[in-house]
């Protein structure tokens, strides 16, 4: 009768593991344009000003995310129970997180940002097992230091004579919001489909973010950049990596939880490195793949692919 049981688990044991490698990959694609992302944006600062760049792009992509989800769901009714949980994906993973994100990286060395975003998952696993209920185990952990010292190793020895205590201040709340708003989205996406969540909530974080623009910009655009390659990066880092990544990403968290989710952030600096050897012609160093293997074992003790039994006895 035991052997029974154990080849009727089988089939479902294999359902879930290939459902979870199909979130990693989709996870670890998103990674990798986010990595991207940041290339482009540095590209983008030099035609766009830091805080006029954040409302175009989200503005942007909340104008592809609309259509798809209107034409996909129609006009979805939102319970009155979700408005506050919604509110909260728009302030605190759009709107406060780009404001901030935009401010810290000018106010901070690229050391001090880059590591404090690595804090994320940390921040993550500790604020869902206190408020969402998704334990912290020892695997997670571990996870969670190996891929946070991937981090450490690529932006290790990098100046920092740019630091600045305001600045590191600004980036570790752009970490705890986007830590805040993933929390949020885990709740919002148990009762609504991910894209009704991802395209609302950034229809309503566009609109502040606009308004938030013409009060602090006097100028939006350099004469430049209208160019066809400052106007194809703008619109491949709106529509595929903010507004699909944003999607994908809130699948994921959908999936498999926020705390697992936010393991994969610390492949976005590793990814960042890697665009910037190929677009910008950066050195690869050895580091660089020793933090990549680090990060990659850490993602994968974290969301279950790799195990380690006697972290359970």
């Amino acid at each position: 009768m035991a052997e029974t049981e154990i080849v009727l688990k089988n089939p479902q044991d294999g359902a879930k593991l290939s459902s979870m490698r199909s979130t990693v990959f989709l996870l670890l694609f998103v990674v990798i344009l986010w990595g991207i992302n940041v290339v482009m944006i540095k590209y983008l600062t030099y035609f766009f000003p830091p805080l006029a760049l954040a409302p175009i792009r989200i503005s942007l992509a909340t104008c592809l995310l609309v259509p798809i989800v209107f034409k996909t769901y129609g006009l979805c009714r939102i319970p009155k129970r979700l408005f506050l949980p919604l509110s909260g994906v728009a302030l605190f993973s759009i709107f406060l997180h780009h404001l901030s994100l935009s401010w810290g990286v000018a106010a901070t060395s690229a050391t001090h940002a880059a590591l404090i975003l690595g804090l994320n998952p940390l921040c993550t696993s500790l604020m869902a097992s206190r408020w969402a209920g998704e334990p912290l185990s020892k695997t997670k952990t571990v996870g969670i230091v190996l891929g946070f010292c991937g981090v450490a190793i690529v932006v290790w020895g990098k100046a920092q004579g740019t630091a600045t205590l305001t600045g590191d201040l600004v980036m570790f709340m752009a970490t705890l919001t986007a830590v805040t708003g993933s929390l949020f989205i885990k709740y919002c996406t148990r009762e609504l489909p991910v894209l009704v969540v991802t395209a609302y909530t950034h229809l309503a974080a566009s609109v502040g973010l606009l308004l938030f623009g013409i009060g602090v910009n006097s100028v939006w655009y350099d004469s430049a950049a209208f160019a066809p390659l400052p106007m194809a990066v703008l619109l491949f880092s709106s529509f595929i990596n903010t507004a699909m990544g944003a999607w994908w990403w809130n699948t994921g968290i959908q999936r498999i939880g926020a705390s697992k989710s936010s393991l994969f952030q610390n492949g976005i600096p590793i990814a960042g490195v890697f665009a910037s050897v190929v677009f910008l012609g950066e050195p690869l160093r050895l580091e660089h793949i020793l933090a990549l293997l680090l990060v990659v074992v850490g993602v994968s003790l974290g969301t279950g692919i790799l195990r380690m039994p006697y972290l359970h006895r």
